[in-house]
């Protein structure tokens, strides 16, 4: 070929790896994947703590697959995403909403951070006011994003959320049921950490994301990415045991407090990057009357790739509908992101 396209390149950050997909721009094959694993910490509590390894690393990665202006899709970590409902002024058209929200923002409307980037969804309209879904994420978490691919000589483009890739999959998959009384959890279970997001006709509705330095002690990532439990499998059991405690106490609070009593989590879709998740399905469905799935990865990524899987399902026209509208895309002139996706609540149910 006299000329060959640049591919789609989709990146994930963890605490000590990053991993990364490669799309043909023309047909969304395959051409590229990997986990690059550190020798140290790159990602600490949701921050990125070491950019020159960082950045080292990904710009000898580019130069090595001649990947430079390849435009780039990134997830954001989960730990600092955040989900709010929140009501406005009906006579406000969509295009006023969000000079009304920015004004608000950190004032009557609280989020747990300063200078957010967010986007919001109109959900609901009646004659007295309307009802919106504010997604919002760190300001300067998302120009540190933007810096880091712009210093390596990519064009970033998109930044998502791994919560709407794995809903984005389950949708495609027909594991979204769209009744008003469904409740959908999607799970994704890590090896020391977790994230939980709840959809309801699409819409994100609550979300926790939580971690354990303790139990973090007691994994080792090896060079090829696969974590392997160092304890017995005693202690594994009851790690396991105490983390479905905490699940459970998150069901019971979004059934009580958030729905009030009048319906609960209909469905749990799991997925993730925890070493044997057939054996936590298991375990799951003994545990929780909510119908558990697993999501259905190809078998040539694999779960750990689930969710660069369902980021690069978002640009790919000859699929089926997008579960959302909400989106989120870099502006490379203002160097910033003009629309951002959902997570992030504290543990107020304990």
């Amino acid at each position: 070929m006299l000329f060959s396209s640049k591919p789609l390149l989709y990146l994930q950050l963890l605490d000590r790896s990053l991993r990364y997909l490669a799309l043909d721009p023309k047909d969304h094959s395959v051409i590229d994947q990997n986990e690059i694993v550190f020798e140290t910490t790159i990602v600490q509590d949701g921050k990125i703590t070491n950019v020159p390894l960082l950045e080292t690393r990904l710009d000898a990665l580019v130069k090595e697959k001649k990947w430079k202006n390849a435009k780039t899709h990134i997830l954001l970590l989960n730990d600092f995403v955040t989900v709010r409902e929140e009501t406005v002024p009906v006579q406000l058209a969509p295009s006023e909403v969000k000079d009304y929200l920015s004004l608000h923002i950190n004032q009557s409307i609280r989020l747990p951070f300063d200078n957010p980037t967010f986007d919001f969804e109109i959900i609901e309209k009646s004659e007295g006011e309307q009802k919106v879904v504010i997604i919002a994420y760190p300001g300067e978490y998302v120009r540190q994003y933007q810096d880091i691919l712009q210093n390596v000589s990519l064009k970033p483009v998109v930044a998502d959320i791994a919560a709407l890739c794995f809903h984005r999959l389950a949708d495609r998959q027909g594991l979204i049921d769209q009744h008003p009384e469904s409740h959908s959890l999607i799970l994704e279970w890590n090896a020391y950490d977790h994230s939980i997001m709840v959809f309801n006709q699409d819409i994100p509705k609550f979300n926790r994301h939580s971690r354990s330095s303790r139990i973090e002690e007691n994994w080792k990532l090896d060079k090829n990415g696969k974590w392997t439990w160092q304890n017995s499998q005693t202690e594994l059991d009851e790690m396991l045991e105490d983390q479905l405690n905490g699940l459970e106490r998150f069901l019971d609070f979004y059934r009580y407090s958030v729905l009030n009593d009048e319906g609960s989590v209909t469905d749990i879709i799991l997925t993730g990057h925890y070493p044997d998740l057939l054996d936590l399905k298991s375990r799951l469905s003994e545990r929780f009357a909510a119908a558990v799935h697993l999501l259905d990865i190809p078998d040539s990524l694999g779960q750990r790739f689930g969710a660069l899987h369902g980021l690069s399902l978002k640009d790919n026209k000859s699929k089926t509908k997008k579960p959302l509208k909400i989106k989120s895309k870099f502006k490379n002139k203002e160097k910033e992101i003009s629309e951002v996706k959902v997570s992030g609540e504290e543990e107020v149910y304990d």
